[in-house]
This record gives C-alpha cells, sequence and structure tokens, in this order.
C-alpha cells in the first residue's frame, strides 16, 4: 500500500513529522485540512530541538542559598508518534478540533502503555470515559485517535479578561462495531489531559484553571479560602433558597454536636453548624444516642469520641480544624430508639439541611465505619496520574460528577434530600476534596478560586444536584419537581424499603412551602403522594 510523507514548515526548511498510511490520513482528514496543514502553527519538533528541551527540563532549579529546591525528575520516553509533537506549541496556540493532530490506531495507543508517556495518559482517558474495564469484550479494532485541545468554558464568553487555558483532548474516529454503542453510553467522563499550574507560565499562560498537585492531607487552608470566598464575595446568592422564608428558623426540638464540649446540645437560636452526610452501612447501635444516653451526652465530654466511627470521628475533627462549633449528624442528633423523635425531626430535615452553613458529603465511604480520606494521616492516597511530557507535567483531571457517579454514597435513598436541599457542599472523596454553592465550584486538584469565576469553568458543574424551582406559571407546576423527585428516589437504594417516604419528606415539604400548594405538607402529600392535583400526578 502507499505511503504519503506529510511535511510543514519549520524556520524556512520542510521537516518530516511522520509517514503516515495515506489511506488513514484520507479517512481522517478532509482534502482541504490536509491543505490547510502548511498554514497552521508548527505542532512538530526536531530532533535537536527535543535535546535541547530535555537538556533544559533536566537542569536542577537552584535556590538562593544553592541548594536544590526540587529532585531531578526525567521526561517520560514517547513513542516515535508522540516525540514528532510539540506539546510546548499545541498548548500555547491551540489545535481546532476539525484538524486534530493523528495519534494512531486505538490499540496501538494501549500497547504503548508502558513505552510512552502520551500513550499512557490517553489510555487512562480513554478507559476511564468508556470504562472498559467493566467491558472486557468490547471490540476496538478499527478506532482511531487524534488530540487537539479545548479552551476553558469562560473563553466562549467573549471576555478578554479571563485567562485563556488550553486543554489536550481526544478526538475519536473509526467504524469499529462497538462504537457507535460506546459513545452512545454517555458516561459523562472528560477526555481531557490538563496542564499542571506550575508549568503554565511555560507556555505563556496565567496559572488560572491549570492543573494543581494534590497532596495526601486534605488543604485545610484552602477549604477555609472557599468558604470564605463563598460566604463574602457572592453577594448573599447562596445564601437564600426559593422555598424557605427568612423566618424559618430551626425548631427548639432540633440539637446539635458542640464538637468543643463533645456534647449533644439543644441547637442555639440563629446556631451556625455543618451537617454530615453520609452511608451508615450496618447498623450502629454502640454509637448511636439513644434515650439511655441522651442524659449523659448532654453533659460537657459526655459523648465517648472512642465509641465513634471513622466517619463521624474524623468529620469532628475537620470541623474543629475548619474553625466550626456545632455540627448535625442524624445517628447523634435524633435519639435512634424514640419513634416520636425521629418523625419530629424527619419533619424538619428541610430546614436542617437548608440551613446549616454547609453540608460535608463523605461521598466515597462505603459504611460510617470507614474513615474520612485525608483528614488523619494515611488516610488519602492520591492517584492524580502526573506525566512529565517534554518538560510540561501533564495530568488527566477528575471532576466531580464521575466520581460521584461510581460511589455508594450516590446509591443511597437518603442522601438524595440531602444534597438538594444544601445551600454549600463539601465532598470529601477518596483522592481530593471539592466545594460547591450556587455560584462556583472548585477542587484541590484545579485552580479556580484566585478570581472567582463561575463554576462553568469547572468541568461538570453541578450534575443534577441542585434543587430549582420549575419555571412555570401554572398551578401544578410543582409536580414538574415532584415527578423528577420520583423518579430519582426509585431508582436508588435503601436498607428499609418503607422509609423511602421519610427519604423524600424534606424535599416534599420543600415543594409545599416553595410553591404554596398548602399551609402544612399533610394537607399536601399523604404517603408520599400529592393530594392536590392528584389527577395530574
Amino acid at each position: 500500500m502507499s505511503s504519503a510523507v506529510l511535511k510543514v514548515q519549520y524556520s524556512g526548511s520542510q521537516e518530516v513529522i511522520h509517514n503516515l498510511n495515506l489511506e488513514l490520513v484520507k479517512a481522517t482528514y478532509s482534502k482541504s485540512a490536509i491543505q490547510q496543514a502548511s498554514s497552521l502553527p508548527i505542532f512538530c519538533i526536531s530532533k535537536r530541538q527535543r535535546r535541547t528541551r530535555a537538556k533544559q527540563s533536566s537542569l536542577d532549579p537552584i535556590s538562593s542559598n544553592g541548594t536544590k529546591e526540587t529532585p531531578i525528575e526525567d521526561d517520560a520516553p514517547l513513542c516515535s508518534v508522540c516525540s514528532a509533537l510539540d506539546i510546548r506549541t499545541i498548548l500555547q496556540y491551540g489545535v481546532p478540533r476539525k484538524h486534530a493532530i493523528l495519534l494512531g490506531q486505538l490499540t496501538d495507543i494501549f500497547d504503548k502503555y508502558d513505552k510512552c508517556g502520551l500513550c499512557r495518559l490517553v489510555t487512562t482517558v480513554m478507559r476511564r470515559k468508556w470504562q472498559l474495564d467493566e467491558l472486557p469484550d468490547v471490540d476496538l479494532a478499527g478506532i482511531t485517535c487524534a488530540l487537539y485541545t479545548t479552551k476553558s468554558l469562560v473563553q466562549f464568553l467573549d471576555d478578554s479578561s479571563w485567562p485563556r487555558v488550553e486543554r489536550l483532548n481526544i478526538r475519536i474516529y473509526g467504524s469499529s462495531r462497538d462504537l457507535s454503542l460506546l459513545e452512545a453510553a454517555h458516561t459523562g467522563f472528560s477526555s481531557e489531559i490538563e496542564l499542571l499550574e506550575e508549568d503554565a507560565p511555560k507556555v505563556g499562560r496565567a496559572k488560572e484553571f491549570h492543573g494543581r498537585r494534590i497532596g495526601q492531607n486534605v488543604d485545610i487552608d484552602l477549604l477555609k479560602r472557599w468558604i470564605h470566598i463563598c460566604e463574602h464575595g457572592h453577594l448573599g446568592r447562596c445564601e437564600k433558597v426559593w422555598w424557605r422564608s427568612a423566618e424559618d428558623v430551626l425548631p427548639r426540638v432540633v440539637r446539635a454536636l458542640d464538637v468543643t464540649r463533645m456534647a449533644i446540645v439543644p441547637a442555639p437560636a440563629a446556631c451556625r453548624y455543618v451537617a454530615l452526610s453520609y452511608v451508615w452501612g450496618s447498623m450502629g447501635e454502640e454509637y448511636w444516642t439513644t434515650r439511655a444516653n441522651l442524659k449523659q451526652r448532654s453533659r460537657r465530654d459526655g459523648l465517648d469520641a472512642s465509641l465513634l466511627p471513622g466517619t463521624i470521628s474524623d468529620t469532628i475533627q475537620l470541623i474543629r480544624q475548619l474553625d466550626e462549633r456545632y455540627m448535625w449528624i442524624d445517628a447523634l442528633c435524633i435519639v435512634q430508639d424514640d419513634p416520636e423523635d425521629k418523625a419530629v425531626q424527619i419533619r424538619v430535615m428541610d430546614l436542617i439541611y437548608g440551613s446549616s452553613v454547609f453540608t460535608i458529603f463523605a461521598a466515597c465511604c462505603t459504611s460510617a465505619r470507614d474513615p474520612l480520606p485525608g483528614v488523619r494521616p494515611g488516610t488519602r492516597h492520591p492517584q492524580q496520574q502526573v506525566t512529565k511530557i517534554q518538560g510540561l507535567h501533564l495530568a488527566v483531571p477528575n471532576s466531580l460528577n464521575e466520581v460521584i457517579a461510581r460511589s455508594a454514597w450516590n446509591q443511597r435513598g437518603w442522601t438524595y434530600q440531602e444534597v438538594m436541599l444544601s445551600r454549600r457542599c463539601i465532598f470529601v472523596t477518596a483522592y481530593q476534596v471539592y466545594f460547591e454553592c450556587k455560584e462556583d465550584q472548585w477542587c484541590e486538584g484545579a485552580v479556580a478560586e484566585p478570581v472567582g469565576h463561575s463554576r462553568t469553568t469547572i468541568h461538570g458543574g453541578r450534575g443534577g444536584r441542585e434543587f430549582a424551582r420549575v419555571q412555570q406559571s401554572d398551578s401544578i407546576a410543582y409536580l414538574q419537581d415532584y415527578k423528577n423527585i420520583i423518579h430519582t428516589i426509585t431508582q436508588r437504594r435503601l436498607t428499609v424499603e418503607s422509609d423511602i417516604v421519610d427519604a423524600i419528606t424534606a424535599l416534599l415539604s420543600a415543594l409545599t412551602k416553595g410553591y404554596n400548594v398548602a399551609d402544612d405538607i399533610d394537607k399536601a402529600f399523604r404517603f408520599g403522594m400529592p393530594l392536590v392535583d392528584l389527577e395530574e400526578a
């Protein structure tokens, strides 16, 4: 079969970037796209440039006192295809999707996982995007990959003040019998590869919206900064919720844990507190608050911390580190063997979660006995795949939606209303922490908070976790929200199936108030069914 050599202009001379199979080029690019190649920025790199860059990137940074600041880190080896690319120029100028640079057959890229740093990143991205670990028999033959760049979403807002960011992305071509099924799966997983902030100046970019290294411990100062920016920079927009009036306050029956006194106390008036959302797992009578131990736990140091499981004890420690005093958690603040107390607390759950200054979500824990990753040393092991290529550190980012989609927490029935009703959310995952409010979404693994831009700059958005009012003028608009609630809760798991009504009572109460359906939830819903406009449900 004949082959063609694709050539580009570089400093007045022609250089061969790679021998490409002519048939593959025709299948991948249109004739006009190939003809335009010579007018595009140069995305290839010569052997001499590669040697020069390798030498420069291997030089140790020397501090003012003559000591080495960082150890030598060699560039990852590259295959013949990837070594011909100039990653620095690609990230500096960008490559439009229609001019994506051919990388080769996907199966060949997978085979080079251990031999080429860029092929390893592409393999990681595509295996995750299509969840190939769960599809061992999928046919990948005939699938071709190409490399292009995507801009940060803020760059589509026509505002020159926003920092420019280019991320590597993967374009797929082919005729595999399974490709259409893989693409139709809509897993929500990104196919992006990002540059870390430390190398952004090397491509003429600011650090904002680039990746950030994640440590083994939660960055407490960063969490405090997120909370401060939201409370003081969002002009009260994250304080209000559409379904609760300013006059609604926690009833006197609500208790809170005072983490400084380690006592269960009545929640003070206008109490500033943090709520916890987690997976119970197995029953935990040994640490529950009951009628027998409530009096003891109401005294200073009356709550024995040694009895508490990992998720709860670590959350208490985290709340202290964040300089907060009060915490609400169902297992401790509701008398678990008192049906009357449980019923009263469940009826005001909309206020409990809707009034918390923020809610901590143990999104990766499968039971209350699991540690909260990153709070105590040795409990978090970041799997941030960072690869140094041509002197640039590249990583595969994890979006919150991707992490939550795979979590046991996201399958639990009770957690649905907890996340929908919370004004601010701190998601603690196995590898990093995310912050989410009405205005922004931040994470330890990306630099976004310094300029306080919209959450649209972070891949994924809120992913359906926002309890929004249906914009309809008719009297039964609330039923659309009701149907959405029922659709979601019926897809989740409950240890006790009869709890399904209790697990959505807070949301139904919010609907009742927000849409003025009735002056009391019992007049609007019974056994989870609407009493008003029942024929429309």
